[in-house]
């Protein structure tokens, strides 16, 4: 459930807010596959952060949720 993935996504000492903003279930997609968008606001407590920042942290955010979801990025 998308509820899942957001919980997840938010409790990345970098995530501020995750919200879903979009569900696509059609032809495009398998069978069974739903895509799942969210807009996430990053925020440090101590400092302002890079581009880079954001970046590294989506990357360990989205490696989390393949790992214990299956969740796929779609290009």
């Amino acid at each position: 459930p998308a509820a899942s993935l957001q919980q997840m996504i938010e409790q990345s000492r970098l995530v501020a807010t995750a919200r879903v903003f979009d569900v696509y279930r059609g032809e495009q997609l398998p069978d069974g596959k739903k895509s799942v968008a969210f807009a996430i606001r990053y925020q440090a407590a101590d400092r302002t952060l890079t581009g880079e920042d954001a970046n590294k942290e989506q990357y360990r955010i989205l490696k989390r949720l393949t790992r214990e979801f299956g969740a796929e990025q779609r290009a």
